[in-house]
Formats: structure tokens, sequence, C-alpha cells
């Protein structure tokens, strides 16, 4: 159980190094095309299109599962706080399984979409250019993916009691340093 938490953990780290890089790039990219507009009057092409169909995708489903590792998913435990220790452990299982389920569907049918854009070779039209978005259509099935995983490994080590290897020590040190 620790070699497939430690297996998603580096997958994650991995997937928020890919989002990080993703909003540096998108950043730069931006910054570019808005000083090329108004210092030579000649903004960089394809920039709105590359920014929507690449940046803000990869930066939206491939961080997903980050977010879920760390527990920073926004939540309400107003009703929950009132409840039994058992019962709060059944709501936490219960949002495990509905986040696996529903990340999965998401997964499933976005990598069925992925495959039919990347079979025509899904591009857009930006003024007489052509640029070819279908490669972003695979970042939906893997973020869905990967955080679907991460929630089915909490469920897993939560209903049988496993310490997760999820977190890694130095994260557990710089919690406490909070």
């Amino acid at each position: 159980m620790k070699l497939i938490g430690r297996a998603l953990a580096g997958l994650v780290s991995m997937a928020s190094f890919i989002s990080t890089i993703s909003i540096v790039l998108m950043m730069l990219h931006v910054t570019a095309d808005v000083t090329c507009r108004y210092l030579l009057n000649q903004p960089l092409p394809g920039t709105l299109t590359i920014v929507a169909h690449y940046y803000m995708i990869i930066v939206t489903f491939v961080a997903l599962a980050v977010a879920e590792k760390q527990e920073a998913h926004i939540t309400v435990e107003i009703v929950a706080d009132m409840l039994p220790p058992f019962a709060q452990r059944l709501l936490g299982w219960l949002s495990f399984v509905l986040t696996s389920a529903v990340f999965t569907l998401l997964a499933w049918r976005g990598f069925e979409i992925a495959m039919g854009k990347t079979k025509i070779r899904a591009s857009i039209e930006q003024g007489s250019d052509m640029i070819p978005v279908w490669q972003s259509y695979w970042a939906i099935p893997i973020g869905a993916g990967l955080i679907a995983l991460v929630a089915l490994y909490k469920l897993v080590t939560e209903v049988f009691g496993v310490k997760s290897a999820l977190t890694h020590p130095l994260d557990d040190l710089e919690m406490l340093h909070e």
C-alpha cells in the first residue's frame, strides 16, 4: 500500500510541477503579448487560443489531484461537526466514493473525447493561422483520472486504517512550522 501511495504522491508532484510551469508560461506569454501589442503594435498570434486551450486546461484539470492530496478542497462542516465520530467517518468515506466515481466518469468521457479530437487532429482557426488544440484534450482524462485514483487510495487507507503514504515526510515538517 505504501508503494502505491508513494507512486501516487510522485504523480501528484509531477502534476503540481506541470501546473506550475503552465502558470509561469501563461504569465510570460500574456506579458509578451501585451508588451508586443502596446509597444510594437503587433500582438502575438494565437495568444487567446493557447491560453484558453492549453494553459488554463492544464492548470485546472492537472492540478485537481494536488488539491485532493493536500485536502485543500472547500468543505462545509457545519452539520458534520455535530455528528458522532463514526458518522463523520462514514461521510468522509462517502465523499471519497463520490469523488472517485464522478472523476472516473469524467476521465472516461474525457478519454473518449480526447481520442476523437486526436483522430481528427482538432485545431482552431485564429486569424489566418490554424492552431492545433487536440493535445490539450488529454489534460482532462489525465487530471480527472489522477484525482479519482488519489480519492480511491484515500478511501482504502481510511477504511482499512492503513497509514497513507501520500504525504512526503517533509510535508509534515512544513505543516509544523505553520
